[in-house]
């Protein structure tokens, strides 16, 4: 709590003064990895002016597959082995710590490849900073003297982020209710129906689902906020939350490397937490120096989001680097034939018309070799045959005008769509 309080306290630094703090945690990182971890101790040479700062483009990016080759000489303790890592991960069904002091958790990505990161007790007290300032962006307050009910509906295994936090904060004031977003609805409905949250955190396309079963009337929830994590939401799927749960849905963006943000009332975008990580927009990824983690240290560590930053600071007053549009990863994105020859990206937020269709409960788009197979998962009610032509060619007329040529577009419909292992649904599956 007391980190969280210093961290509200930079949200309105000018951006000297947040320049400022970043160089001084970023030199006091540098030191701290330059001593204690082999790798780092030889990529870091000669980032060090001679008055202590550090020269950051000096220092090469780390890709995953570089950081999971070399992950025992990456991190600042020598007791730290990525294979007994894994292992003991393999085996967790708990919020079990690693040498007492550990939280270690596994990415895939759509990549599929494997990332391992490890939180000492120091860096996840930073992690639950942002928890806290997260809930002060949404205006998550305890109802004295009842404790505050929490739906944490996220990743399915125990080794996902969301699921090591709903363990940490399952105290005190807060009550917590984990559901995996790989369960049947049914049984997600009647969890929260019995447990009647305060506050809901969903996965977009697991919060659409819900929607529709609030509006049938077989979910009978009452929140005070909501948010939603994890996927690309568009502002169609926004819409269609609010509608059935009458609260406008803040959209939070949390990482396992470390890189967390949250909309705040104004809803124009995620104000990135930048003074907890230093990030570098290079318009097709991102480079993010996570600043408080020593144990596993993460310098220019690259990330496949695509975001936009905005110009102008958020009305609010927070000079927290505001991203208007987050249009999800790279590899999330298609690049389809458009005219003279030309490609033309098309991000996932495109197919918002597809989520605006409220006989399409579930969708995901697949690309290959410039068709499209779009699945469909309706309303059991749906004119089937009808829906099917209504979406198919609402995404031909959006892939139109963004200057896709002749786009191709077939629906096969589906009575549910795979998720991945984290139990996210990517809008976008792109086949080579």
């Amino acid at each position: 709590m007391r980190a969280a309080k210093a961290l509200t306290a930079r949200e309105r630094l000018s951006s000297a003064e947040l320049d400022a703090h970043r160089r001084a945690a970023l030199s006091d990182l540098v030191r701290h990895a330059s001593q204690h971890s082999p790798f780092w101790r030889e990529r870091l040479r000669g980032a060090t002016r001679s008055d202590g700062s550090v020269d950051l483009s000096a220092v090469p990016p780390l890709a995953k597959p570089e950081l999971m080759e070399r992950w025992d000489d990456v991190v600042t303790d020598r007791r730290l082995k990525r294979d007994e890592l894994l292992e003991h991960l393999e085996h967790l069904n708990r919020d079990a710590l690693w040498l007492g002091e550990y939280r270690v958790m596994t990415t895939s990505g759509s990549s599929g490849l494997k990332g391992l990161f490890a939180y000492d007790r120091a860096a996840w007290r930073g992690i639950l900073a942002m928890f806290f300032r997260y809930n002060d962006f949404i205006g998550l307050k305890p109802r004295l003297p009842r404790r505050m009910r929490i739906a944490a509906i996220g990743g399915a295994k125990p080794t996902h982020m969301t699921q090591r936090i709903a363990s940490s904060i399952n105290v005190g004031v807060n009550r917590v209710l984990p559901l995996p977003v790989t369960a049947p609805v049914p049984e997600l409905v009647e969890r929260l129906n019995e447990f009647q949250p305060d506050f809901m955190n969903v996965y977009p396309s697991v919060a659409c689902l819900l929607a529709d079963e609030q509006e049938a009337g077989r979910l009978r929830l009452s929140l005070s906020r909501m948010s939603t994590s994890s996927e690309v939401r568009s502002p169609e799927m926004a819409q269609r939350i609010e509608r059935a749960f009458g609260v406008k849905p803040f959209d939070m963006f949390g990482s396992t490397e470390g890189l967390w943000g949250c909309e705040c009332d104004e809803h124009a975008g995620i104000h990135l937490f930048d003074d907890m990580c230093i990030v570098e927009n290079l318009g097709d990824r991102l480079l993010v120096t996570n600043l408080f983690n020593y144990a596993q240290p993460l310098i220019r560590f690259e990330v496949t989001d695509v975001m936009t930053f905005a110009d102008e600071p958020c009305a609010c007053g927070r000079t927290l680097t505001l991203v208007p549009s987050m249009e999800g990863r790279t590899d999330d994105v298609l690049n389809l034939p458009g005219a003279n020859g030309r490609r033309v990206p098309v991000h996932p937020m495109q197919f918002g018309v597809v989520t605006a269709d409220r006989d399409v409960r579930e969708f995901q788009v697949v690309g290959t070799n410039g068709h499209l197979e779009l699945r469909l998962v309706l309303r059991d009610d749906a004119d089937r045959a009808a829906a099917s032509r209504r979406v198919r060619d609402r995404v031909c007329e959006r892939l139109c005008e963004i200057g896709v040529a002749s786009p191709h577009v077939e629906v096969e419909l589906f009575d549910a769509l795979e998720r991945s292992a984290a139990g996210k649904l990517p809008v976008v599956v792109a086949k080579r």
